[in-house]
């Protein structure tokens, strides 16, 4: 082929460009293409230098993504892997009152400077009610202004502490339960000391309805701030009326005889039913030790009466044991025989055993909730009891009682370390698996 033919340009611009000569080269015309002007180029035709250049390539435009493409379905659903998501952790706070919400900010679970400005003004309303509670029947009649007072003051933290309530339970948190909690408390015992000021009778019939009133408003606020104190509130108002009922349901002539042992038995009866009641509750720990220490008080009065019952008839008893009557003994102060105390060894020790089995009652339940207030009982119990039943029994060995009780100490302490060491034992071989 000829040099023409492979210089003709192909249609549609496909044909590979020309070679250009090198500038300043002279053109022969052998170059240039059959019918071509044979012109000079640079005055008739420009050349490919003197050509605007050629435009740039278009820059891409990113496309829209394509949505997702549906997962095909598995060929085999016994093989395919289902993702499992765990399911949200549910914290629960120390008093058992519920899950918390861990959305919630850090300041929902603190009540900061409100728990502060709570006491302080629920204390001055409160010695604003005592005092003008005090005041009120100082000579005998009713003082309206001191009363108006009281009443006031009793109104005033009651109302506070429904406006608290009416705060959200979640977003208010620990301030709500404080501004609902402790002026309610106060509000609660306030009222049962107007209702008390200003019936001013001796009758039963307010006894229990000062007891209901405080068992009414502390079921109400429980339900509001879900709180213990308002459980502590409740049972005082349940002893004062079970006290009460004691009187009108039994008759004089029970426990004539053995008055120190009824009343251990109704004691005992009392923190048995109330701690087994409380347990369904999340305050059971709070419960059970102030109802515990009610108790505890109340046994120990038991053997404290017991104790100056054995005291005084012994004393008496030398004092009229004199040589006049020729009964005359050194020692008839210091000795039981044969004095009338007013009541029998027997229920000493029926009183005793009565405190050990709340001891054990004690003993369990601290081992179940770790509350140290159980254990506090459980250990004052008889540190205080059995002494106190020692003299009451007038013990003529103590230095045999302190050795047994020594001895069975120690023995059950040792128990407890074994206890104790085998328990480390198992939690270390459970670490180093």
């Amino acid at each position: 082929m000829s040099d023409d033919s492979r210089n003709t340009p192909e249609q549609g611009g496909d044909a590979p460009e020309p070679i250009e000569p090198p500038q300043g080269a002279i053109s022969d015309g052998d170059d240039q293409p059959d019918g071509a002007p044979s012109a000079d180029p640079g005055e008739t035709q420009p050349i490919r230098s003197d050509a605007p250049p050629p435009p740039p390539p278009p820059t891409p435009v990113p496309a829209e993504p394509a949505p997702p493409a549906q997962p095909a379905p598995p060929a085999d659903s016994a093989t395919t892997a289902i993702p499992v998501v765990p399911p949200t952790p549910v914290v629960a706070d120390d008093a058992g009152r519920g899950p918390l919400r861990p959305e919630l900010p850090l300041r929902a679970s603190r009540a900061g400077s409100t728990g502060a400005i709570v006491a302080v003004g629920t204390g001055l309303l409160a010695a604003a009610v005592a005092i003008a509670g005090f005041r009120a029947r100082s000579d005998g009649d009713l003082d309206w202004s001191n009363y108006g007072t009281a009443l006031a003051a009793t109104a005033a933290l009651l109302a506070i502490a429904v406006l608290g309530s009416l705060t959200a339970r979640a977003a208010g948190g620990r301030a709500r339960e404080e501004i609902v909690t402790w002026p309610g408390v106060a509000g609660i015992l306030s009222t049962a000391v107007v209702i008390g000021i200003g019936i001013d009778e001796d009758d039963n019939w307010v006894a229990y309805l000062i007891g209901g009133v405080m068992i009414a408003l502390a079921v109400v606020g429980y339900v509001a701030a879900r709180r213990a104190a308002f459980v502590v509130v409740a049972i005082l108002g349940l002893v004062l009326i079970y006290a009460v009922a004691i009187d009108d349901v039994l008759p004089d002539s029970v426990g004539e005889d053995h008055p120190g042992l009824l009343a251990g038995v109704l004691i005992t009866l009392f923190v048995v039913v109330v701690t087994l009641l409380g347990w369904a509750l999340p305050s059971r720990a709070v419960s059970g030790v102030v109802v515990g220490a009610i108790g505890l008080i109340g046994l120990v009065g038991v053997m404290a009466a017991f104790v100056a019952f054995r005291y005084l008839g012994m004393f008496f008893g030398a004092m009229f044991s004199d040589d006049e009557f020729g009964t005359s003994s050194d020692d008839s102060m210091f000795s039981g025989a044969n004095v009338d105390v007013g009541f029998k060894e027997a229920d000493v020790w029926w009183v005793l055993a009565l405190a050990a089995v709340l001891v054990v009652l004690w003993a369990l339940a601290a081992s179940l909730t770790n509350h140290s207030g159980f254990t506090i009982l459980a250990i004052a119990a008889p540190a205080i009891l059995v002494p106190l039943a020692s003299a009451a029994v007038a013990a003529e060995h103590p230095t045999a009682w302190a050795g047994v009780l020594a001895g069975a100490g120690g023995v059950v302490l040792l128990g407890g370390a074994f206890l104790a060491r085998q328990r480390e034992r198992r939690t270390a071989s459970e670490l180093s698996v």
